[in-house]
């Protein structure tokens, strides 16, 4: 982010052990034996990305609770998704 000028964004989204840890932690081997390097972080590892950095409302969230266009439940547990997602401004 150093070399990008004020007011850029990180945009991010990042799988995350939190919720299915050996679910997460089998795909990311099948990546790695396909030689995709693959690193499930938790909530903590993921905000530290945006240290520095001003979030956008709501903050770091779980991908299907980041802004829902409604209060429409979506069928989906925090589980099957097991990613998290947020935006920051460089101020």
């Amino acid at each position: 982010m150093d070399a990008l000028p004020a007011g850029s964004t990180l945009t991010l989204t990042h799988v995350t052990p939190d919720f299915a840890p050996q679910e997460v932690e089998r795909l990311a081997e099948i990546y790695r034996k396909q030689g995709i390097p693959a690193r499930p972080r938790t909530h903590s590892e993921v905000v530290r990305f945006f240290d520095g950095l001003d979030l956008v409302d709501p903050g770091v969230q779980l991908l299907h609770r980041w802004r829902p266009d409604d209060d429409t439940p979506t069928g989906v547990t925090d589980a099957e998704v097991g990613g998290y997602g947020a935006i920051a401004r460089k101020a």
